[in-house]
This record gives C-alpha cells, structure tokens and sequence, in this order.
C-alpha cells in the first residue's frame, strides 16, 4: 500500500465538509424526529448521491454552485504564494 500525504489545507477542508454533513444531519432529523441517527445519516447519503440531478434540474443552482466555487477559487489564489519569475 503506497501512503501518500495528505496537505493540512485538504484536512481542513475535509473538517468543514464533516462539520456541515453534521449539521445536515441534525436538520434531517428536524424534518422527521423519529428518524434515529443512523438513519437520518442513510437519508444524507441518500441526498448527497441525488444532489447531481437536483443541479441537472435547476439551472439557477448549478450557477449558485459556479459562483461559489469562483470566490473560493478566487480566496485560494490570493493566498498562495507568489513567484517571482
């Protein structure tokens, strides 16, 4: 098994995306109470897999999605570091 190393940037973006599932989570159960957290967390992955059609669905939600990435894309570059050529 080769291991490979993980950047600390990759890590903390890998937190936040279990802190939101997370907190999905807990909403689910909002929405139905009776759900125990097992099954609250099958109905997540049952949404995250289905999300791609609900983008395919919704045009004004793919550009949501396109208008974040560009400002995420935007933060990363201002913070990397520059070369001098």
């Amino acid at each position: 098994m080769i291991k490979r190393r993980i950047s600390p940037k990759l890590v903390d973006a890998r937190i936040l995306v279990l802190y939101e599932l997370d907190q999905f989570i807990n909403y689910i159960r909002t929405i139905h109470p009776e759900l125990t957290p097992n099954e609250s967390t099958v109905v997540a992955a049952v949404v995250l897999k289905n999300l791609p059609n609900v983008f395919l669905e919704n045009p004004s939600a793919i550009n949501e999605l396109k208008e974040v990435a560009a400002i995420v894309k935007n933060k990363a570059s201002r913070n990397a570091p520059q070369t001098m050529n």
